[in-house]
């Protein structure tokens, strides 16, 4: 009879030993777990190679310099949004903390903007964005050493609108007072996700927090999914009789009209109108457009994108993630994070036929514009 080499448990793990027994469990987990982990690696290795890809492009010059203006760093580190549990992210993904990501960012890349906008918890169990800020204030401290990539904005999002109370205005107002809070909101409307029944409770939490970025002097971050020319023209309205000319202004993830933005770039001159990575996306099969709950069909998809970075100066635009929302093609449905957001300015770049170095120096300089924001490119700045 042949001899039989003796196997050390820890070779069970790697190889199991039949189908139902102790080894065979044990050695499907250990497969398992070197098929995550293998698919880990794969996952990092292919966002490194993208970052090397822009490195070496020929049209972004070696000291190029850029921001991504709005993300929510609670929801990509916790993983509470709603792709946060989905296989495509627990799988491939690897997990880390705020000071690893800084640390997996482009070279060129300034640092971000993250809006805490959620008084009630994004996922049941987990932190809201605004315990998680004031939990993690001490990573914007001087003394940390990531402190110089990292800015924030305090406010109360349409979707949390009816959380706005004298409580909420004094937690506002007390995390607007740190030195690295650089906004209010993002707050404002959303008829695309509610209805038009619910403007009233909304414009109240908006207008509260716009007449707080007014007298505080912060810029005013503005969610405003308005999806009819009817309620564009109602929340001008709002804007021109409560923030001044010269306000600074961020309208985030801009889907509106044309027209609108024209009319809001030609009243403010400090605002600037961000894009997120939904403009990489492509128009599927189905058709453009997109359902509204009933009402009015929204404008969205890849043509009227175009349309709105093609027809809009490139002097007024923002690069922004939205992360952990819309991240940017070839990693859709991955968590977006601000490691993500030159893939916006390359779409940019693309769609207005010029050079990437000169969409990343355009949005620097808005970024400072809307935010007042000392970088690494400032030599005052720290």
């Amino acid at each position: 009879m042949a001899s039989r080499r003796w196997r050390k448990p820890e070779e069970d793990v790697a190889v199991g030993r039949g189908r139902g027994s102790a080894g065979g469990q044990n050695g499907l987990l250990g497969l398992a777990a070197a098929y995550s982990q293998g698919t880990r690696a794969a996952f990092m290795e292919r966002y490194m190679a993208d970052l090397k890809r822009l490195a070496d492009r020929n049209d972004l010059p070696e000291g190029a310099r850029w921001f991504d203006s709005h993300c929510h760093l609670e929801s990509i580190l916790q993983r509470s949004w709603r792709g946060g549990g989905k296989p495509q992210v627990t799988e491939n993904e690897p997990q880390v903390n705020l000071e690893e990501m800084v640390s997996l960012w482009p070279k060129g890349l300034d640092g971000c903007v993250s809006n805490f906008a959620f008084r009630r918890e994004s996922k049941p169990g987990v932190p809201a964005e605004w315990i998680w800020i004031d939990r993690h204030l001490h990573f914007f401290e001087p003394d940390s050493p990531i402190a110089g990539k990292l800015w924030f904005t305090i406010g109360l999002h349409p979707h949390d609108a009816g959380n706005w109370d004298a409580s909420a205005e004094q937690t506002v107002r007390r995390l607007a007072a740190h030195p690295k809070c650089v906004g209010i909101g993002e707050c404002g409307l959303d008829f695309f996700k509610h209805d038009r029944s619910e403007a009233e409770l909304q414009l109240r939490t908006f207008r509260a927090q716009a007449m707080l970025a007014v007298e505080l002097g912060k810029a005013l971050v503005i969610h405003a999914r308005l999806t009819t020319q009817q309620n564009e023209e109602m929340f001008l309205q709002e804007l021109k009789r409560i923030v001044p000319q010269t306000h600074p202004i961020h309208i985030h993830c801009f889907s509106d009209s044309l027209a609108y933005a024209e009319e809001l770039m030609a009243h403010w001159q400090n605002l600037r109108i961000g894009f997120t990575g939904a403009i990489t996306f492509r128009d599927s099969e189905r058709g453009k457009g997109g359902k509204s709950k009933g009402k009015a069909k929204v404008k969205k998809g890849e043509e009227h994108c175009r349309e709105l970075v093609q027809g809009l100066p490139l002097q007024r635009l923002l690069i922004e993630t939205d992360g952990p929302y819309m991240c940017p093609e070839p990693f859709r449905g991955q968590t977006a994070h601000p490691g993500h957001v030159h893939r916006v300015a390359e779409r940019i770049a693309e769609w207005k036929n010029v050079e990437l170095g000169e969409v990343m120096e355009a949005t620097w300089l808005s970024t400072v514009t809307v935010y007042g924001l000392k970088s690494s490119k400032d030599p005052k700045g720290s």
